[in-house]
């Protein structure tokens, strides 16, 4: 049995012939009509279901519920009513072959289609419209060879001795269901009755073709003993009933041997796929990108394996499972470089996903692998030294604070920052002086926003005027004054002196 490369307790269903592996269907790029291999792009081979198809005598209790639905049963019990009412006619004795060997032949076909089908992987009953065909035919078939096998034995029996005629009678009955799937696959009597050809079919199966006749002897039995309780308790109805019981077990016993050929389709040379497989299997975008991100990690690509995650988090910005996964990766392999690339892309994830809740606990775990790591972003900074603040971890806190006009100038938000740094500060003993500090240039940092935004105002207004007047329209504005700005307010020239920062003492041990 063949394993997947990437699930070694899964059993493969492809091969990539360029890359010498064997993958399940969960390792393949199936957005094709024929799968792919994702680490080399080459067509895959089609493995059937030989390594993932679970043992015929696991399956017992789906093979009797495989005849339980309207088709199988509507043909079930109408072939029944019909032998039953060809049995009440001796008279008409005509009429009554005629319709016996339309029911009987009816259920063979549809056995052995049933059979067919099931080598192929259908597992489930497939129309009865296909039992009214060739049934009659089919069955004058099989009543021949087993006519003919009967009088070989007796031949050997009458003129070799009772010892080598018997153990010719076990063989042929041995053999028997082998004959029937041969019939079943090349629907010639020849061929199917082709001794070396049965006995290759056996061999290739092995020991669990004998459970197999196990199995069918035990069906057998039960059905004669069925038999005996319906005569005892419904004897009225005993002959329909028990038509219906042999009929129904008919069905299961040719689904078995169809099963039995589908499990061993490896050694017999063929393959096939589950329906069962299939159902459901036809991934989305995002799950076919999951499984090839998956590979990856696994053939150790850190380079394509990188692409790929950033591809995920651009095309589905909001699915945890990409952004979780590549951050764990980064954590447990400790690399400092991605980390401090990623680091940020993942913390305003989790801000959009209103996790607020693991952004401290995640920017620890940055530091932790990334020591020197601070977010490039004053929007983040400031609401992790609020977080921090409100857990008391007043050092981490002032660390991403301080300075933080030096390397965001433009920041609207500065004076509010350097004020969470002042009340930071204060909780933090012998830093009062520092905090009084961080307030005057809280204090400085407001007014310079001030006037940066009247001064915005009034260009925006000159520039109003002016293309106003450059198109003769008239403003609305009775004088404007040429030159600086109103007294008391500087916008050329303005020097703004910031008090600078003591280094942070540190807690005494």
């Amino acid at each position: 049995m063949d394993y997947c490369k990437y699930h070694p307790l899964d059993g493969a269903t492809y091969a990539c012939r360029a890359c010498n592996s064997r993958q399940c269907d969960k390792c393949v790029d199936d957005a094709h009509r024929a799968a792919h291999c994702f680490v080399c792009g080459a067509v895959l081979e089609s493995l059937g279901s030989a390594n993932t198809v679970e043992p015929f005598w696991r399956r017992l209790k789906e093979a009797f519920k495989y005849p339980v639905n309207a088709n199988s049963m509507s043909l079930i019990v109408i072939t029944a009513i019909i032998s039953v009412l060809a049995a009440l006619m001796p008279f008409l004795w005509i009429l009554s072959l005629a319709m016996y060997l339309f029911a009987a032949g009816s259920l063979m076909k549809y056995s052995f289609t049933c059979l067919e089908r099931t080598a192929m992987g259908e597992m489930k009953a497939p129309d009865v419209m296909d039992a009214y065909s060739g049934g009659i035919k089919l069955l004058l078939q099989l009543v021949l060879m087993t006519v003919v096998l009967t009088v070989l034995v007796g031949a050997a029996y009458y003129y070799l001795g009772a010892a080598l005629g018997g153990l010719l009678g076990f063989i042929a009955v041995f053999s028997y269901p082998a004959i029937l799937i041969r019939f079943a696959q090349t629907e010639n009597m020849l061929e199917a009755m082709n001794p070396f050809a049965a006995i290759a079919l056996m061999a290739a199966i092995g020991l669990p073709y004998g459970l197999l006749i196990v199995f069918m002897l035990i069906m057998m039995t039960s059905v004669g003993v069925l038999h005996e309780w319906i005569g005892a308790v419904f004897p009225a109805m005993s002959y329909l009933l028990q038509s219906i019981v042999s009929n129904y077990y008919t069905v299961v016993m040719f689904h078995l041997m169809g099963y039995m050929l589908f499990q061993y389709q490896e050694q017999l040379g063929y393959s096939a796929r589950s329906d069962e497989d299939d159902e459901g299997s036809q991934r989305s975008e995002q799950e076919r990108l999951s499984a090839k991100i998956e590979v990856m990690l696994k053939e150790g690509d850190y380079e394509q394996l990188v692409k790929l995650y950033y591809h995920a988090f651009k095309q589905y910005p909001n699915e945890p499972l990409f952004f979780d996964k590549f951050f764990d990766l980064l954590y447990a392999c400790k690399k400092t470089a991605l980390m401090e690339d990623y680091g940020l892309t993942y913390l305003e994830f989790l801000n959009r996903r209103k996790r607020f809740d693991k952004l401290t606990p995640t920017f620890k775990q940055i530091l932790f692998v990334a020591p020197d790591y601070l977010p490039d972003s004053p929007i983040m900074r400031v609401q992790l030294a609020t977080l921090l603040k409100q857990q008391g971890d007043s050092k981490l806190a002032v660390k991403l604070l301080n300075g933080i006009h030096k390397l965001y100038p433009e920041f609207s938000g500065l004076p509010d920052a350097y004020n969470l740094l002042a009340d930071i500060l204060t909780e933090i003993p012998n830093m009062q002086l520092q905090a009084d500090k961080c307030r005057q240039m809280a204090v400085q940092l407001k007014r310079k926003a001030d006037e940066r935004q009247a001064a915005l105002v009034l260009q925006q207004e000159q520039k109003r005027v002016t293309e106003a007047q450059a198109h003769h329209k008239p403003t609305g504005v009775k004088a404007v004054r040429k030159g600086g700005p109103p007294s008391g307010t500087t916008i050329s020239g303005l020097t703004l002196e910031l008090v600078p920062l003591e280094p942070v003492a540190e807690k005494p041990d």
